[in-house]
């Protein structure tokens, strides 16, 4: 169809003469807002509000008519140029409308704000739509609950917009449909005008989309001996976990769950057809989301094979190993989590080599403790809620913490609810284009542009493929933005002050500090005890992804069966420190000075272990000797241990089995002993030593002093005596000499005077 024109046509000179003075003169006098209040065209009979005024009712639900854009062309305007706009319009009445005829209205006023072109959009029916430019009359009456496609050129002579430097930028376009000169129906749109001698400066925005998975959790092995892999497909009757277990229920669900996801109409679905409108789109991705795809369905596996397609043709960042909640890991203080989580990213092929990128789970900016989180697995930045627009709409930001500022990234609240459903019933793909140009114009008109916007949805909200495919699309064609990946806005310098994080808060159903705690906790026990193993690694085959698994965003909408999936989680991990245990002994009496302990390790795994036998008496009355630990095979080993008494008492023994770092990798025990080294065992070693040190005294007198004259007397006389004794009661055999009593005398004078 060709359009009527308005007003008769003048000679071009006198035209831009006009055209100028019509733009400049509202501009000096009354600023950039007074196009609003100038009068409508004479033809339009429809009384009209104030400019600004807040609608009573939206458009779509005051209007009769509904009046949908389809495509505008070009949609960056440029001098010269005849606008091509093509709208379907649809009768929401039983009636029938007579003398129906479609009218396009331009309010040629530049718009210097982001607030101006919010309120272009939300005008009422009978709001002031500008200057009337062309009409284009139906053929036929619009019947009830009919639908027609209109098609209307906007010769260039009828655009009348001056290009002039630095008038680039968006003005408001509408699109009413009349019946016997009523207005019934409008749509409101934007007309991006671009001048011929300017060069604005381009704008990076990003679109990133993040891909997440139901919440899941790996069903956990109820044998810690065995060092095998956990069956990749458990079942309630298989022996690895029961059927009332939290894990098997979150893992049958999660499959069910992600067939749903993952088929067509699914969100994962969706998103990866919006993600793949365009290569400049970046993807952010849980690498657990792949794995879980890979052993589930053939419909979660083609996705994952679609899925994997895409990151080799997209700029790709990891999420953390299933998604954690930095919130809570960081409230409780147990960043060694995240780490845990970012290596288990990286120990995958898909996404070795990708840049780790942390994901808020609530609103707003974080607290400095959730933030802090960005340099424990030294991440690019943490994306966080979408925000609105500041004055620069920049969505690289710096927040100042005590351990140092962190990088933030705020994606664009408006731009973001244009491709995920949030722009009105009444919005088509065409219009959300020209919306989110018009606004990017504004932002590039700023005195500091910057470094770029981010359009990014939550976990859980797909966009739109054929809305985000047309804002794409516009962000090509505009010379004041390019569609770019997420990189290139973090190259950038963010153009606002760095902020202060807030103060800190919990976020909803955030999973509590405790359980956080319990879940690191028993890991930690788990990892000291395989030590004592050859292959520690196997042994702890899959105890990081069920640690990690209760930690995921995705839970925080089930918080009581996720309370019961920690609960089982710590139970089943605190298992895995198990198997190796000191045999109970007896009281123990000791009556000798050493004496032989005897004590049995006994090894419930089916490997080997490799422990230290520690036995400690707490008094200094028994001491240990020198043992070794041999290596403790499946089933009881028996140790001896000796020990040395070295006085009467009664002592506390304590017994514990240790690990190369000196870790317990069995629970202690501890008996009474008494110790009673016998009398005689000390007795008989004194008294060998005083009779040794007797004879030894005596040998040396004797050689020292010699022999005396009584003695050698004795011996004199003693040889005078008889030889052979006599039989009992008898006399002597030999004959005893006679003495007489002088001689007697004799000898005993001489025996005087000798002494």
């Amino acid at each position: 169809m060709t359009a009527r024109t308005a007003r008769p046509v003048v000679s071009a000179t006198l035209a831009r003469v006009a055209l100028v003075l019509a733009v400049l003169v509202p501009f000096l006098v009354a600023g950039p807002g007074a196009g609003r209040a100038s009068a409508d065209d004479p033809l339009d009979p429809s009384p009209l509000s104030a400019a600004g005024s807040t609608p009573a009712l939206s458009p779509v639900e005051a209007s009769p008519v509904t009046v949908r854009l389809t495509s505008i062309a070009p949609q960056v305007l440029r001098a010269g140029e005849d606008l091509h706009i093509s709208a379907t319009v649809t009768n929401t009445t039983d009636d029938v409308l007579e003398n129906p005829e479609v009218v396009v209205w331009f309010n040629r006023f530049r718009m210097f704000s982001r607030d101006e072109v919010a309120e272009w959009a939300a005008r009422d029916l009978q709001d002031p739509a500008g200057q009337r430019s062309v009409s284009e009359p139906l053929d036929e009456p619009l019947g009830p609950r009919a639908t027609r496609t209109v098609s209307i050129i906007v010769p260039a002579e009828s655009v009348r917009l001056t290009d002039l430097p630095g008038l680039w930028g968006p003005r408001g376009l509408a699109l009413e449909f009349r019946a016997d000169r009523e207005r019934l129906g409008m749509a409101r749109t934007y007309v991006l005008w671009s001048t011929t001698d300017d060069e604005p400066p381009r704008v990076p925005v990003a679109v990133v989309v993040p891909f997440v998975g139901p919440p899941t959790a790996p069903v956990p092995r109820t044998a810690p001996e065995s060092p095998e892999e956990p069956s990749p497909d458990p079942t309630p009757t298989d022996g690895t976990a029961s059927a009332a277990s939290a894990a098997v229920t979150a893992a049958a669900t999660a499959d069910e769950d992600l067939d749903d996801l993952t088929d067509e109409g699914g969100r994962l679905r969706r998103m990866l057809a919006a993600a793949n409108v365009d290569e400049s789109v970046t993807l952010v991705v849980d690498p657990s989301l792949l794995a879980a795809a890979d052993s589930g369905s053939a419909t979660a596996q083609r996705f994952a094979e679609r899925l994997r397609t895409a990151i080799g043709n997209h700029e790709t960042y990891a999420l953390p190993w299933a998604d954690p909640d930095v919130a809570a890991v960081q409230h409780a203080d147990q960043g060694e989590l995240l780490t845990v989580a970012v290596e288990r990213t990286r120990s995958t092929e898909d996404l070795a080599d990708a840049n780790t990128l942390l994901w808020s789970a609530d609103p707003g900016t974080p607290d400095a403790q959730t933030l802090a989180g960005v340099q424990v697995t030294r991440a690019a930045a943490m994306v966080t809620g979408p925000q609105q627009a500041q004055a620069s709409s920049e969505a690289l930001q710096t927040v100042a913490t005590s351990s140092g500022d962190v990088t933030t990234i705020a994606p664009d609240a408006l731009l973001t609810s244009l491709v995920t459903g949030g722009a009105g019933a009444q919005s088509t793909p065409a219009s959300i284009a020209q919306r989110a140009l018009a606004d990017l114009a504004v932002v590039a008109h700023g005195a500091v542009p910057p470094a770029g916007v981010v359009i990014a949805g939550d976990r859980e909200t797909a966009p739109g493929r054929e809305a985000l495919a047309a804002v794409v699309e516009a962000l090509k064609s505009a010379p004041w933005t390019e569609a770019a990946p997420l990189s290139r806005v973090l190259a950038g310098d963010s153009t606002v002050p760095a902020q202060r994080a807030p103060l800190p808060t919990d976020g909803k159903n955030e999973l509590g500090a405790q359980s956080v705690t319990a879940l690191a906790d028993a890991r930690e026990d788990a990892r000291s005890f395989a030590e004592v193993l050859d292959d520690p690694e196997a042994y702890l085959a899959g105890i990081d992804d069920e640690v990690l698994a209760p930690l995921a965003v995705a839970w925080r909408a089930e918080p009581k069966t996720r309370a019961e999936l920690v609960r089982q989680t710590v139970q089943h991990v605190r298992e895995r420190a198990e198997g190796l245990s000191i045999v109970e002994t007896s009281d123990l009496n000791v009556i000798a000075t050493t004496s032989d302990l005897r004590l049995t390790v006994r090894n419930d795994l089916t490997v080997p272990a490799r422990a230290q036998l520690v036995v400690d008496p707490r008094k200094a009355c028994l001491t240990v000797g020198d043992f070794e630990t041999p290596v403790l095979d499946p089933g009881d080993t028996s140790i001896t241990v000796p020990l040395e008494a070295h006085a009467n008492c009664d002592v506390l023994v304590e017994v514990a089995l240790v690990g190369p770092s000196g870790q317990d990798v069995a629970e202690p025990i501890a008996f009474s002993a008494r110790l009673s080294p016998t009398i005689e065992s000390v007795g008989t070693v004194v008294v060998a030593i005083l009779l040794v040190l007797g004879l030894a005294l005596g040998i040396a007198r004797t050689v020292r002093r010699g022999q005396s004259a009584r003695r050698g007397a004795r011996t004199v006389a003693e040889a005078d005596a008889p030889v052979n004794l006599p039989v009992l009661g008898g006399t002597p055999t030999d004959p005893v000499p006679e003495v007489s009593d002088d001689e007697r005398a004799r000898r005993l004078a001489e025996d005087e005077g000798a002494r």
